[in-house]
């Protein structure tokens, strides 16, 4: 740096590399190296990696070997249940063919309750309460065994719809009652006309056009039933109202079993599609 540069003995007065060596510069005031040094920015820190979160551990996330994840135990039983549910349909026929074959013992019933009923009425001997010939034999038989079909269905159903339920709140959607209490409100009286349809709808998101199809079934299950009933009470009385009630009830019974079987398969459907939109994969 002898050369003169400016009138400057050296280089010019600025900032260069630390003659000692150092990682900064040093300043040249034009005749020699002063003491101020800068030391070069330190680079910014490389970004953070993004933070690591365990994989999501809720229960609408399960691997398909967690066997206990309520979607596989839901799965596993639905064929039977679609054939199941529809069952009771069956038994809402065989018992409206049951009056009609039976209508005139039926009104024979109906009459000697009435006379029983005179006979209390007047302070009268309440004459012995028969069983009409033949009431219990023939078509009645296949009753009793589709009865017997349908109280194992009812429990194959209510398992479905227990662990469907549950499938449903393990998926974090809203639901009004819990898998339980959806289940018992069936056997109770009032509230089964109307808490067993909620527990079935919640079964399937808000927005699942699925959702109408539960409300169809649930219809032609409430009217089912009730008119069933009706139909029971006035054949004691007369054959014609029995069946005038009768074929309403027969086309109910119809859409039950028309409906039924599709509302297992839209809840399953709409389940197993959840399920495999997440990491919990269900085949």
């Amino acid at each position: 740096m002898s050369d003169q540069q400016g009138g400057y003995p050296g280089a010019p007065p600025g900032w260069y590399a630390d003659p000692a060596g150092g990682p900064g510069q040093r300043w040249r005031d034009g005749y020699a190296w002063t003491d101020a040094v800068v030391q070069p920015a330190e680079p910014p820190p490389p970004p953070a990696p993004m933070a690591s979160y365990p994989p999501p551990t809720g229960p609408a996330v399960r691997s398909q070997s967690d066997a206990g994840f309520p979607g596989h135990r839901e799965l596993a039983v639905a064929p039977l249940a679609r054939i199941a549910v529809a069952v009771p349909g069956l038994y809402f026929l065989a018992s409206l063919v049951n009056v009609r074959l039976h209508a005139a013992q039926y009104r024979v019933i109906g009459h000697e309750y009435h006379v029983m009923l005179q006979a209390t009425q007047n302070n009268q001997t309440v004459p012995n309460f028969t069983i009409p010939n033949g009431f219990y034999g023939g078509f009645s038989v296949v009753v009793w065994l589709v009865g017997l079909a349908t109280l194992v269905a009812v429990i194959i159903g209510a398992t479905w719809q227990h662990r469907a339920a549950s499938t449903a709140r393990a998926l974090r959607w809203p639901a009004t009652h819990s898998p339980g209490w959806g289940v018992g409100s069936w056997w109770v009286p009032v509230v089964n006309y109307w808490m067993p349809y909620q527990a079935l709808r919640d079964c399937l998101e808000p927005s699942d056009p699925g959702r109408q199809l539960v409300l169809r079934y649930w219809l032609f299950m409430v009217a089912s039933w009730t008119l069933n009933a009706a139909v029971q009470f006035a054949a004691f009385f007369s054959s014609g109202a029995a069946l005038g009630l009768a074929i309403p009830a027969a086309v109910c019974a119809l859409g039950i079993l028309a409906t039924a079987p599709s509302v297992v398969t839209a809840i399953t459907s709409a389940h197993r599609a959840a399920i495999d939109g997440s990491t919990g994969r269900v085949s």
